[in-house]
């Protein structure tokens, strides 16, 4: 894969999209007319009816042309810049987790529309991980029958393994995450409310574990520091849970990462690459930044 093929796909895509927008036009100047043959009242309704079929009929024509450039991007961008920070590589930017994976954890609620893609498993620094792109929805219906979705949560999952085991579990909260299921009479969940000795951390963050000892010991004061450090950067919407051998990372940052240049304009080799690296960075900042690696 090649930039040039990048770029190709791109225009390809352009190129189809803009014969859908011409059919469109076509379309709502042909309902145009019907304002001198049927008058105002019958005009609005099939201009919007006009507008409706173009769109249809240009994601039906751009449809092949969208997943190759989407596929293109991934390849060159993507890919390429994963394997360049990571090792034992493997990204399928259709796949996701399944609610399985996030429901296993009893730490996060879900509600009734989920999906995941863009699913990276590697390792990093000789620790194993996998994180995907995560989107929870509510769905909600009022009295007169209308839809509404809510978006619940929109980031990252991430998974990191250890070759050590924790003895205990340990959950860190951000005071701006919103799906966190408290502990309740879960098996692998009997833990209380802790405090360490910020007042700071405390106020920022709702923590729960099983062993306060160990707890603490996990919170040294320079982990807390760098947890807040990374906590900040993303408002504090971030959950964090130690147990087992595993570090989970739930990052609600409202964000799709390795997302593709908008096809309408010329790519920016550079910028694009910079962009893939921020996102790649997400991942490795949990690693250097929390963990000290």
């Amino acid at each position: 894969m090649t930039f040039q093929d990048v770029e190709t796909a791109r225009k390809t895509y352009l190129e189809k999209f803009q014969k859908g927008l011409f059919i469109t036009i076509g379309l709502v100047v042909l309902a145009g007319t019907s304002l001198f043959i049927f008058g105002p009242f019958l005009a609005l309704p099939m201009a919007v009816m006009a507008i409706s079929i173009g769109v249809i009929v240009t994601v039906f024509m751009t449809n092949k042309e969208k997943v190759a450039y989407r596929k293109a991007y991934k390849g060159y961008f993507v890919e390429q810049n994963l394997k360049k920070i990571f090792s034992n590589l493997l990204y399928d930017h259709q796949k996701g987790f399944s609610p399985n994976v996030i429901r296993e954890s009893g730490m996060m609620r879900l509600a009734n529309k989920f999906s995941s893609n863009d699913t990276v498993i590697a390792k990093y620094k000789n620790i194993a991980f996998a994180q995907a792109d995560v989107h929870i929805i509510q769905t909600h219906t009022d009295d007169k029958g209308n839809t509404y979705d809510t978006t619940l949560f929109k980031g990252r999952y991430m998974m990191f393994e250890f070759p050590k085991k924790f003895e205990y579990r340990l959950e860190v909260v951000g005071k701006k995450f919103r799906l966190y299921q408290v502990p309740g009479k879960l098996k692998n969940r009997k833990m209380r409310k802790l405090e360490t000795e910020s007042t700071d951390f405390n106020h920022n963050f709702r923590i729960y574990g099983d062993d306060g000892f160990e707890s603490f010991y996990l919170l040294a004061p320079d982990v807390i520091a760098r947890i807040e450090d990374i906590a900040l950067r993303y408002d504090y919407k971030l959950l964090l849970g130690f147990y087992d051998n595993k570090l989970i990372v739930a990052l609600d940052d409202g964000k799709d990462a390795f997302e593709p240049a908008k096809f309408t304009r010329p790519i920016d080799e550079k910028v694009e690459s910079k962009k893939v690296s921020e996102d790649i960075k997400v991942i490795t900042d949990f690693v250097d930044v929390i963990l000290g690696r």
